[in-house]
């Protein structure tokens, strides 16, 4: 069968789907995977065949009726979000996504441009099968417009999936006080250009492949979810001398994510000189992989801190007795198959804290507080990460969770199962 991947610009969204689309290809399947044009060179380098779709610079541009969206979406489903709920909406930039898309006020974004794009693309090469990155949603309009079965790709705990559901259910109820639906009155518009009707499956899929990591946090929905191993992929790189060098102390990693370094270099809200010095006082080989706008605000560089720009964690995460990181799933996954403890310094949004508290409960390492993030704290929680084997115990037991989950090889039957089934629905 024809595959067709839409997946947004970021290689945190690109590098987690290449074990799935290898699998597929490996069973014979024409793959494509479709992106922004910033992002066809990385796809080809992959050895994957690239669909440049939009128009350049769109990561960039307006967000309109982003916040207008959030509010009304969280006023309707207000009462459902307590105090002590771990439900929640999705944050802000994730809702801005999807804005994008579907804004014509007061005119087309470069946006729409992609959706356009994605069509023309797929009522041409007629796949059998679009799957679609939980914020890449022109894939479902794509997959309906040329009979396509599709599916969404989650890479994290399914918040988007729960505010959809109950969303939809206040609205379908007459005693909420909820009686229009904003995601289906701004998509519609766009709709209407293919003649497709709005139904839940555009914003849902037919199915939901569950690629997230945080296994134990899955949401108790009523979809239906086919679960793929997370398996970490971080890129090519040529294997540097050094790595593999006999070392005289413990060596420990940082990484910012590739989601950091892409779209908010400046906005993080780590102490890197605090790290820097904690690894000193402990006498620990730290590598971090950081750029040079990530380093601005480091006067200057110690000797114990190896710096370089980038190295696949998958290539530097089994040579580590630890890893720092900022909490994002796709550097948290990369530690877990080699069973290296985490010290997670999350950065200010759920998505972090989410899989930062998920590894500290799993006792697979530590989470910062940002209240106590003094230079004596830091080093008695990098120290205890190093030393206290429990860790590194609670680290074999993620792997063994993920390990129960099907791998990707193992899912390819599934969806040619799923398609069979379901394509054919044209808009």
């Amino acid at each position: 069968m024809r595959v067709l991947f839409s997946v947004p610009p970021a290689l945190a969204h690109i590098y987690p789907i290449v074990p799935l689309a290898g699998a597929l290809r490996g069973a014979g399947h024409e793959v494509r995977i479709a992106t922004h044009p910033e992002m066809v060179e990385v796809v080809r380098d992959l050895g994957f065949f690239a669909v440049s779709v939009g128009e350049e610079g769109f990561v960039q541009g307006e967000k309109p009726g982003s916040d207008e969206l959030y509010d009304r979406i969280a006023a309707a489903l207000a009462p459902e979000l307590d105090a002590g709920s771990t439900r929640r909406l999705p944050t802000k930039p994730f809702l801005e996504a999807f804005t994008r898309y579907y804004s014509l006020t007061p005119a087309p974004s470069a946006a729409t441009v992609t959706v356009e794009d994605l069509v023309e693309f797929a009522r041409g090469w007629q796949p059998d099968l679009v799957l679609w990155d939980m914020v890449s949603f022109p894939g479902a309009i794509a997959a309906r417009a040329c009979g396509a079965a599709h599916a969404r790709v989650v890479l994290s705990m399914d918040d988007f999936g729960w505010t959809r559901l109950t969303l939809a259910d206040r609205v379908r109820r007459p005693d909420t006080g909820v009686d229009t639906d904003p995601m289906a009155q701004l998509m519609q518009p766009v709709l209407d250009r293919f003649g497709i009707e709005f139904d839940e499956d555009l914003l849902l899929g037919q199915w939901t492949v569950d690629h997230s990591p945080a296994i134990r946090l899955r949401m108790p929905l009523d979809l239906r979810y086919v679960y793929s191993r997370p398996l970490p992929f971080n890129g090519s790189a040529v294997v540097p001398e050094w790595l593999y060098q006999p070392r005289e102390r413990p060596r420990v990693a940082l990484s910012l994510g590739a989601g950091m370094r892409s779209f908010y270099p400046d906005d993080s809200t780590i102490s890197l000189e605090v790290l820097f010095q904690a690894a000193r006082d402990l006498d620990v080989e730290l590598v971090a992989t950081l750029n040079s706008t990530q380093l601005r605000a480091v006067r200057e560089v110690p000797d114990h801190v190896r710096v370089i720009d980038y190295l696949p964690l998958n290539l530097l995460l089994p040579t580590c007795s630890a890893l720092i990181h900022h909490g994002g799933g796709g550097t948290m996954a990369a530690a877990v198959p080699h069973e290296v403890p985490q010290m997670i310094w999350p950065e200010e949004s759920h998505y972090y804290e989410d899989f930062a508290r998920y590894v500290e409960k799993s006792g697979a390492g530590l989470v910062v507080d940002q209240a106590r993030s003094s230079l004596d704290e830091i080093t008695k929680q990098l120290g205890q990460v190093l030393n206290d084997e429990s860790f590194r115990e609670g680290a074999a037991g993620l792997h063994r969770d993920m390990l129960a989950v099907p791998s990707p090889a193992d899912v390819v039957p599934v969806l040619e199962g799923l398609t069979a089934q379901h394509r054919g629905q044209a808009g």
